[in-house]
């Protein structure tokens, strides 16, 4: 039995490796400049199979390359609907969450904890701004804030070299609330900083506007979501 089943594996791997190619060379023209595939898996439907290219979402193509489909696939159980393709998402976003160094975030820790929340910030953002000023009040709620860097303008720009001198400073905690008060700040930099590298992690998951919330078991809050808002949708 166990010989049979190591055949079935290769004889599977030999056909997926040749159709590969066969994707490849079909998608090279229909996939964005640049990007490249880093993975072809199976998908929950037979004989599609599910291409990721960067992007935390896949597309979804046939064996021979010939047709895709850029979109979510539902299933259909007894008494219910699933969206497979969501749920392969945050499983994605959740093994990239936790990859994240604690040390390298900034947090604001809830002394009766419930949900422990990463949130991708930028520190001239408005509604980025408003969330920290209640940062008291989700705390209260059992909330623990740890915030990612995520400029929106891009690495090498004012806000970037804003966050790079708030990771750098002695006191990230003070600095990066002084800078989301509009408060001057004398900025250094370190070799140690990991604002690029959380640029990069967002830009991966899916981020393109902030505050971009995260749970750590891989669910995106999009946006501002007020303290006791946040709270039900948590638990929900």
């Amino acid at each position: 039995m166990k010989k049979l089943f190591i055949s079935f594996i290769l004889i599977f791997s030999t056909i997926l490796s040749s159709s590969d190619e066969q994707i490849k060379d079909s998608l090279k023209n229909i996939l964005p400049d640049g990007a490249i595939i880093e993975s072809i898996e199976l998908s929950p439907i037979p004989d599609i199979l599910a291409v990721y290219y960067g992007d935390i979402q896949p597309i979804y193509v046939t064996k021979d390359g010939s047709f895709f489909i850029f979109g979510d696939i539902y299933k259909i159980n007894n008494n219910s609907i699933s969206n497979v393709t969501e749920d392969n998402i945050a499983e994605r976003r959740k093994f990239i969450l936790n990859k994240i160094p604690s040390d390298e975030l900034i947090s604001f820790k809830s002394d009766n904890e419930q949900f422990s929340l990463i949130v991708f910030t930028d520190v001239d953002c408005g509604y980025c701004r408003k969330l920290h000023n209640q940062i008291e009040e989700y705390n209260e709620l059992g909330i623990s804030i740890h915030y990612a860097a995520f400029p929106r303008s891009g690495m090498g720009t004012s806000a970037f070299s804003k966050m790079v001198g708030a990771w750098c400073s002695n006191n990230p905690k003070d600095s990066i609330t002084k800078l989301k008060n509009n408060k001057n700040l004398d900025l250094s930099f370190c070799d140690t900083q990991p604002v690029s590298k959380q640029y990069i992690i967002g830009q991966k998951l899916g981020v393109n506007g902030t505050p971009a919330i995260f749970s750590m078991d891989g669910v995106m809050f999009s946006g501002y979501v007020e303290p006791k808002e946040l709270l039900l949708r948590l638990k929900s």
